[in-house]
C-alpha cells in the first residue's frame, strides 16, 4: 500500500506559459509539394525530437458481409531529429508527439492541423521532477509503522472490550489512535515530498510569407539534458 501510495503521489503544477509568437530561423528549400501543407515546429526550451503518430486500420473477419476494422497503432515516425525543423504532411489533423523533460521514455501527443497555408507551431514541453528525498522516505517508514500500529491496535481494542479487560482495552485505543496520527503524518509527508510534473502548452498561428531567411540561432542546450525519472503513472492529458 505505502508504495502504491508513493507512486501515486505527483502534484500537478500549473501548466508552463504559452510561448511567444515567434517564428524560428529555419531553412525553407522551396514551397511544399502540391497537396502538402507545411508546419515549422519549434521548442522554444532548446532542440527537441519530433515524433509523428502512426495509426492503421485493418480489416478484420467477423463471419458477415460487412467488413469491420481495428485500429492498431504503429511505431511513432521520426519528423525532425531536433527543432526548429519543417514539417511538409498531407493537409489535415496529425498526432506530433513532444518528449517530457525529465520522464524516461515519455512522450506526449498534440494535435494539430495543417492547413493550406505555412503556420509555427511551438511547443513548450512538459516537465517531469522526482528530487524527492530524506522527508519522502521518513513519510514511507511514518506510514509503515502507523498501519501496522493501526492494524494492532484494532486487534487488541476489541479483545480488551469482550473480555472486560480494562488495560488492554486502553492499550488497544492508544496502539489505534497513535498508528493512525502516524499514518497521517507520514502521508503528509509523502505528499509534501511528492514528484511534480508541470504540463507544457503551445502557440499555433500563421507564418509570415515568405517563410524563412534569416540568421541560423546560436546552439542551444537540449532541454532534455536533465536528470531523467521512470514515470509511469496513469495516463494524463497533454495542455495545448
Amino acid at each position: 500500500m505505502t508504495s502504491l501510495l508513493a507512486a501515486a503521489c505527483v502534484k500537478r503544477l500549473p501548466p508552463a506559459p504559452t510561448p511567444a509568437a515567434v517564428v524560428p530561423a529555419v531553412h525553407v528549400s522551396g514551397p511544399p509539394a502540391p497537396g502538402l501543407g507545411r508546419i515549422v515546429v519549434d521548442v522554444p526550451e532548446g532542440p527537441s525530437p519530433v515524433y509523428l503518430a502512426r495509426i492503421e486500420a485493418r480489416p478484420q473477419d467477423n463471419g458477415t458481409r460487412r467488413p469491420t476494422f481495428r485500429f492498431f497503432e504503429l511505431p511513432p515516425e521520426l519528423v525532425c531529429k531536433e527543432t526548429p525543423c519543417v514539417v511538409d504532411h498531407p493537409r489535415g489533423n496529425i498526432l506530433l508527439g513532444f518528449p517530457v523533460a525529465g520522464c524516461t521514455q515519455g512522450t506526449e501527443y498534440e494535435l494539430v492541423h495543417v492547413g493550406p497555408h505555412p503556420s509555427v507551431y511551438t511547443r513548450s514541453l512538459s516537465l517531469y521532477e522526482d528530487n524527492t528525498g530524506t522527508e519522502k522516505i521518513l513519510g514511507i517508514i511514518g506510514t509503515s509503522i502507523g498501519a501496522a500500529a493501526g492494524i494492532t491496535g484494532i486487534a487488541l481494542l476489541p479483545a480488551g472490550l469482550s473480555n472486560d479487560n480494562n488495560r488492554l482495552a486502553v492499550a488497544g485505543g492508544i496502539t489505534l489512535g497513535a498508528g493512525a496520527l502516524l499514518t497521517t503524518i507520514g502521508i503528509l509527508m509523502i505528499r509534501h515530498d511528492s514528484a511534480t510534473y508541470r504540463p507544457g502548452s503551445a502557440n499555433h498561428f500563421d507564418a509570415p510569407a515568405p517563410l524563412g531567411g534569416g540568421q541560423p540561432a546560436p546552439p542551444r542546450p537540449s532541454p532534455l539534458n536533465i536528470q531523467s525519472h521512470e514515470c509511469n503513472w496513469a495516463q494524463r492529458p497533454a495542455a495545448g
